[in-house]
């Protein structure tokens, strides 16, 4: 039966396997691999209910999804099978439109000669994990095991839920910090900058002193960008949320460490944004990918006594 209901399912966390076994947590590939998992994920809950809410009206396609003999069973399109959901799933309403869009940058993608999935992955993946958590919800099962605990743990770090009332707090206080920055004098600007580097000095340190109690931890960072108000280089503090699979490339163990931005306070203008949403609507880029490696001969050598195996 090519409507089966634990095939859909097996045949979307294979995809989403793949995407989740990708070295490199930016490239399309991870993208084009969960929307095809997506694809059959859609499809699980209506082949639950039975086959042939999947199957196309026109032909004896029905016919096949009752049990019966057919030449060219068709099966519906996703757009058909996203309406349908609203009816088999409660709330699902909510979701129909986030579903729509991201089997539209699917098709897009196969489609045409475009890239549409050369974009910010804060821009479609929260969408696609409140689906996927809204499929898997209503079928008993868990995202994280389906889709896998690194790429949903990611997802959910991304913010693009817009507050209005955040927004209007945060653009306050950048109209303010601009002020302030604009009343001081050069010298003052100078001294403010020699002392911020200092306390950069002061991270490096504590971020080399982790590495050194936990070696390739990578759970904090701070990358350096312009301040949203003053402008200046300003430190901005970033937390890893997601390691991809290693690859060896020459004589060294590479890997990339996804970080979610969560705090930037400028020492110039005095500018503070707390939480990853504030960055977000300061237009703080919220994700950060640095590629750490380990030199092979180094992980593997001196771990064991001199003796081990010869006792």
């Amino acid at each position: 039966m090519m409507w089966n209901y634990d095939n859909f399912l097996g045949k979307a966390q294979f995809y989403f396997s793949r995407a989740a076994g990708h070295p490199h947590a930016q490239d399309e590939e991870v993208a084009l691999w969960l929307l095809l998992g997506l694809e059959f994920l859609l499809r699980a809950p209506l082949a639950k209910v039975h086959p042939t809410l999947l199957a196309d009206p026109t032909g004896d396609s029905i016919m096949h999804a009752a049990g019966y003999p057919a030449k060219s069973p068709k099966s519906i399109q996703a757009s058909g099978v996203i309406s349908r959901l609203t009816l088999v799933i409660p709330g699902f309403t909510e979701r129909e439109g986030e579903a729509k869009f991201l089997i539209g940058l699917r098709n897009e993608e196969l489609h045409s000669s475009e890239s549409p999935l050369a974009i910010d992955q804060a821009q479609w993946l929260p969408h696609f994990i409140r689906v996927a958590d809204a499929l898997c919800g209503h079928l008993g099962l868990k995202a994280e095991d389906l889709v896998g605990p690194d790429i949903i743990a990611h997802g959910r770090n991304l913010v693009d839920v817009e507050d209005k009332k955040l927004t209007h707090e945060v653009k306050t206080r950048i109209q303010a910090a601009k002020e302030f920055f604009s009343r001081l004098r050069p010298d003052e600007v100078q001294a403010r900058i020699e002392s911020a580097a200092s306390a950069v000095d002061r991270d490096a340190l504590v971020r080399r002193y982790i590495d050194s109690v936990a070696p390739g931890s990578g759970q904090l960072a701070f990358e350096r960008v312009p301040c949203p108000a003053c402008e200046v280089s300003a430190p901005l503090r970033l937390e890893a949320v997601r390691t991809t699979k290693e690859w060896l490339e020459g004589d060294e163990v590479k890997s990339e460490v996804v970080y979610i931005a969560r705090q930037l306070l400028c020492q110039i203008c005095e500018l503070s944004l707390l939480t990853t949403a504030e960055l977000r609507i300061a237009g703080v880029s919220q994700q950060y990918v640095i590629e750490r490696s380990e030199d092979l001969m180094e992980r593997y050598s001196g771990g064991f006594e001199d003796d081990y195996g010869n006792d």
